[in-house]
């Protein structure tokens, strides 16, 4: 569905009291979107895995040729693999659309 699109992914809230708010946008691709599980597997490129963090609320936009397709959720795993640094990103509040025309 979403594989091979670009997706940004931003910070929204911090969840810890004394946890550090991050307010860069992270330019990713996404390599699969498990629908079952409601989690989108993303590239991070070049970018520290470190410096996602899982006690933290993000936004993910996704690129489409349709528009831009938004949803906010929580980052549940990093981890290196052949692929390159890959971040598990799980959905928790639905889809919306933005149409660019």
């Amino acid at each position: 569905m979403f594989e091979e699109c670009p997706a940004d992914l931003q910070m929204m809230k911090v969840i810890l009291k004394d946890g550090m708010f991050d307010e860069n946008v992270y330019h990713c691709k996404i390599i699969r979107y498990n629908t079952e599980e409601e989690s989108i597997y993303l590239l991070t490129g070049k970018t520290d895995i470190t410096l996602f963090s899982l006690d933290s609320i993000y936004e993910c936009t996704i690129h489409t040729e349709d528009g831009q397709t938004r949803c906010s959720g929580m980052i549940r795993e990093r981890y290196w693999s052949r692929a390159g640094r890959v971040i598990v990103f799980r959905v928790r509040n639905g889809f919306y659309k933005n149409n660019l025309n």
